[in-house]
């Protein structure tokens, strides 16, 4: 090169690059043998101890992503896995674990995407019923213990044809798992249809993914309540009205069994003796066994 020959002459490197136009960066660069603008992808590399280590294949890094994420509690973003990554030695950046998520759907909303189903909405404010246990709504209400002073929580099935409190769970928090144990009692209790729908809001217990799929395989169609209109789920709401001043309003109650004791008499009273306006002031077993339905006492 013409600038070496000047110095070894011991002329001024600045000066020469100068008078040359020659850059810095150009002068001093060392072709690496791969093409030019083709970039060259970084290794991971993992420390076995303090003063050991050695390059990890790109699949690897991959495989102990997946293995993180399969947890079933588990919600990592990419910066959490990054830092649980580090934890275990391998010497990788947010950057380069960000790329290698996003390029094979590791990425946490990329995950959530696949799990969804699409709500089917409730299409009209109130459901045309032609007969008993063809349309049901449910719903959890609060109510206060003042013997703990904490809130108990009832959820109810109710049958929007005859009004008729097909079950009620209650306890301290109700997961979507005690939905599911609630509706595999109705379903061994009653002679239901062989397909019928089923109302709800879209609390976290109801919208879950194990609640959407056991009521799919049972053949359920569920629908689901549009945010913030509770008269779209109006039978339940008035269900919960009545119980507010039947019950919530006239009675305090010292611990769960004790408010429990006292729902079963009232479920027992309002299914067989309360009368209700929207059934021609008839109970709800009466207007069923008016139509020819055999009520179980024990329902």
């Amino acid at each position: 090169m013409v600038a070496d020959e000047f110095l070894e002459k011991s002329y001024p490197k600045k000066t020469i690059l100068r008078h040359l136009g020659l850059s810095r960066s150009s002068y001093y660069y060392k072709p690496t043998g791969t093409k030019a603008g083709k970039r060259v992808e970084k290794l991971v590399y993992k420390k076995e101890d303090e003063n050991d280590g050695h390059h990890v294949e790109k699949q690897i890094v991959i495989d102990e992503i997946k293995s993180l994420l399969e947890n079933e509690f588990v919600d990592y973003g990419y910066y959490k896995t990054y830092k649980h990554l580090q934890s275990l030695g391998y010497c990788i950046g947010s950057t380069r674990t960000y790329s290698l998520m996003k390029e094979h759907n590791l990425l946490k909303f990329q995950r959530d995407k696949t799990k969804r189903f699409n709500k089917n909405w409730v299409k009209e404010l109130v459901p045309t019923v032609e007969t008993e246990f063809q349309f049901l709504e449910f719903d959890i209400k609060y109510v206060y213990i003042q013997g703990k002073r904490t809130n108990a929580q009832v959820l109810t099935v109710l049958d929007v044809f005859s009004r008729w409190n097909m079950g009620q769970y209650i306890g301290f928090s109700i997961t979507s798992e005690h939905v599911i144990a609630l509706f595999e009692e109705i379903f061994k209790t009653f002679d239901l249809p062989e397909k019928f729908i089923v109302r709800n809001d879209n609390g976290s217990q109801f919208e879950a993914l194990v609640v959407q799929n056991y009521l799919k395989s049972k053949g359920v169609t569920q629908e689901f309540t549009k945010p913030a209109t509770p008269q779209q789920n109006a039978h339940i709401e008035s269900y919960h009205s009545v119980m507010e001043s039947a019950v919530c309003q006239r009675f305090e109650f010292m611990d769960l069994q004790d408010f429990k004791e006292t729902m079963s008499r009232w479920k027992n009273f309002y299914n067989f003796e309360r009368i209700h306006g929207g059934l021609k002031y008839q109970s709800p077993a009466k207007f069923l066994k008016n139509r020819g339905v055999v009520v179980n006492e024990n329902w």
